[in-house]
């Protein structure tokens, strides 16, 4: 194994032995001397590659949505019309990424996990709805009012896909969510109504 792989090796151990034990501790609570042990790897060899167990977590949470802007720079060069019912490889491979790092994301959900985090997602994912829609017509507020709405429903089916449906493969999810988010833009035009109605009080 060559020297960078090793180090990746470690590193990879490090973390994982971190999300374990964060699965029944609070991260502030997680000692060092608890993750070499969990990682079979030295104090020296910890700090080579980390400066803290927050150092770790901030890490994975920073690489997660570094790949998931990658993939979104490439989203937002696709033509937004009736494809986007059909699940596009961008969101497929988002669900993929999730998937592949699925035990880390449900614990860093978690009651001992890192609630930045889901905060820090929650203004990834409306910059980008924001970009992605940005062409359609619709004012300001109405905008505001649908990227809460369906950003919230958004990281609630994530999670619980990942936790209680984890069965279900990324493109299943991925047509689900787009076929949520975007269908309503796409009715028919004399349905297709941005704003509602006025409630009528007389009936």
């Amino acid at each position: 194994m060559s020297r960078a792989a090793d180090a990746m090796e470690t590193s990879r151990r490090i973390t994982d032995a971190v999300f374990e034990l964060m699965a029944a501790t609070d991260i502030p609570d997680i000692k060092v001397v608890d993750v070499i042990r969990q990682a079979r790897v030295s104090k020296s060899t910890f700090y080579r590659h980390f400066s803290s167990v927050d150092d770790v977590v901030k890490r994975f949470e920073d690489e997660i949505l570094e790949g998931m802007g990658e993939i979104n720079e490439v989203a937002l060069k696709a033509r937004f019309d009736d494809a986007e019912l059909d699940p596009t490889p961008s969101m497929i491979r988002r669900m993929e990424v999730l998937q592949a790092n699925r035990d880390k994301i449900v614990v860093l959900n978690g009651v001992h996990g890192d609630p930045v985090f889901t905060h820090k997602a929650t203004i990834f994912m409306h910059d980008h709805f924001r970009k992605r829609l940005s062409t359609l017509p619709c004012g300001e507020d109405t905008w505001d009012l649908y990227l809460s709405f369906a950003i919230a429903g958004h990281h609630n089916l994530i999670q619980y896909w990942l936790e209680e449906r984890p069965d279900l493969e990324p493109v299943v999810v991925a047509t689900a969510l787009n076929r949520f988010l975007y269908a309503p833009f796409f009715l028919e035009q004399e349905a297709n109504r941005l704003t509602p109605r006025p409630l009528r009080l007389d009936i």
